[in-house]
């Protein structure tokens, strides 16, 4: 979930280098370069379709299109993504698909729609990855009439989920980091991890009551670059409860995965999605 951002987060508190989940490489349709492969550190591929909020937020290049970050369905019009993954980026040069499974190939269930704007949260602080989270405005209405594309639904406002509750994260992220993303998607299933036992583990003050964490101490299952933005979701029912947003490698011992926690963020979507 990573282009690598080569810039230090919060290395001074913790002696090592924290990067937000920005893909490394990129994998692109058509006749563009192609890499195959497992991704998403210790998962399995989704079924087709398993995760209908999911989206691929491409960037344009001289060549085509690439993968840069996930993202999720809030309704028709909008995606709820981190703010890293979009923070100085001309909207024109994204699109939104969604519906997405291969990369590589079309499966003729893909809606494509590009970014008209963007909205990054006003205090969003790329240095310690507070408030990571941001809102695309799509040109035009996704098409919700069959269970391919569908909304996520949002958690009750302030609410924290339990340590040890498991979550799925899915994208087209990496096995491990400086990897290159797959072509499937693919999911994984993590535990939360209190923010206090997270913080201890990053050092004191790195993590925010904003965030939240889900790994597992001995490592081996993580989100993983080119992840970024994408869903940590809590199923039956399906609840949007993280946004993937930084931590230090992937699938590292020691160090679970930080993400976005939505639930501070609800009222701060519900205004602004509209």
């Amino acid at each position: 979930m990573k282009v690598l951002v080569l810039a230090c987060l919060l290395s001074c508190a913790t002696g090592q280098s924290m990067f937000p989940r920005l893909p490394t490489s990129v994998l692109l349709k058509g006749d563009q370069l192609l890499v195959t492969g497992g991704k998403i550190v210790g998962g399995t591929e989704a079924v087709p379709n398993e995760f209908p909020w999911q989206i691929s937020l491409q960037r344009r290049s001289a060549t085509g299109w690439s993968h840069s970050c996930g993202g999720s369905v809030y309704n028709q019009n909008y995606i709820i993504d981190a703010a890293h993954c979009v923070e100085r980026t001309v909207a024109s040069s994204l699109r939104i698909v969604a519906g997405e499974h291969s990369l590589s190939r079309t499966s003729g269930l893909e809606q494509y729609r590009n970014v008209l704007s963007i909205r990054v949260h006003e205090n969003y602080n790329s240095k310690t990855s507070a408030n990571d989270i941001a809102l695309l405005k799509m040109d035009k209405s996704l098409d919700l009439s069959t269970a391919i594309v569908r909304p996520i639904s949002l958690p009750t406002a302030g609410s924290i989920l339990n340590a040890g509750t498991t979550c799925i994260v899915s994208g087209w992220g990496t096995t491990y980091a400086g990897g290159t993303v797959s072509d499937v998607l693919r999911k994984v299933a993590v535990p939360v991890v209190s923010n206090n036992d997270c913080d201890s583990m990053y050092g004191a003050g790195s993590i925010l009551p904003s965030m939240m964490c889900a790994g597992f101490v001995a490592g081996g299952a993580d989100s993983c670059q080119g992840d970024s933005g994408g869903p940590l979701v809590m199923l039956n029912p399906s609840v949007l409860v993280g946004v993937v947003s930084w931590g230090n490698g992937c699938a590292y011992p020691g160090y679970p995965g930080v993400y976005t926690r939505v639930s501070s963020f609800v009222n701060w979507i519900e205004r602004n999605a509209v």
